[in-house]
């Protein structure tokens, strides 16, 4: 994605790929991260920095990317993650603390997980997910440019392991709630931002009328 490779690499006319985004890390990567602090690299901390400050080339993607594709997989109005979340899951580390399913983090029930990748990742290097809830039967998803994933991820239990592989997974997630699923009484807070799982905080509206 070029906005992302002009971001790290701030338009320089060199070879640069994702999968290599380690090499422009700034601190020694060699701790595994913990759940709450797995989006503290200093590359999450540009990619954060950046749309905090405002970034509308990639907030006009996002945008278009829900309205052209994401709404059409609903027949209802939604809810979508207002700003989409970044995994680096670099060589000798893991992209989230454990495996877990979102409902155990006060995620709404109902909500659908989806997962865009930026680099072609696999086996140790992408998100390891079971078939049913509670059965453990952990398989990795074969994470491809141009495919997007979709998974219930807040019953699915899911994860990944320490990345041997040589190369960097980048990927963007971000999470949908049909309007019918949607109870503002019953909302919790992300355990990163605390941040509240409600319309106009962690959510926006998509209106399949407009």
């Amino acid at each position: 994605m070029k906005v992302m490779e002009d971001l790290f690499w701030g338009g320089q006319m060199i070879p640069h790929n994702l999968s290599q985004l380690h090499f422009r890390l700034k601190e020694s990567y060699d701790q595994l991260f913990e759940i709450g602090k797995d989006s503290s690299t200093s590359l999450h901390q540009q990619f954060y920095d950046q749309y905090r400050s405002g970034w509308p080339e990639m907030e006009s993607l996002y945008e278009k990317f829900i309205k052209e594709f994401v709404s059409k997989q609903f027949d209802e109005d939604f809810l979508y993650q207002a700003f989409p979340t970044v995994r680096f899951h670099i060589p000798g580390n893991v992209a989230v603390g454990r495996y877990h399913n979102d409902s155990e983090f006060g995620h709404p029930e109902g909500e659908i997980n989806f997962i865009v990748p930026l680099t072609d990742s696999d086996d140790t290097a992408s998100v390891w997910l079971e078939s049913e809830p509670g059965i453990g039967d952990f398989k990795a998803i074969k994470l491809q440019l141009g495919v997007l994933v979709m998974f219930n991820g807040n019953k699915l239990t899911h994860g990944n392991k320490v990345n041997m592989t040589n190369s960097t997974r980048v990927s963007m997630d971000f999470r949908i709630l049909p309007i019918s699923k949607y109870y503002v009484e019953q909302a919790g807070s992300s355990i990163t931002t605390n941040t509240k799982f409600v319309e106009g905080k962690y959510f926006k509206r998509f209106k399949k009328c407009q």
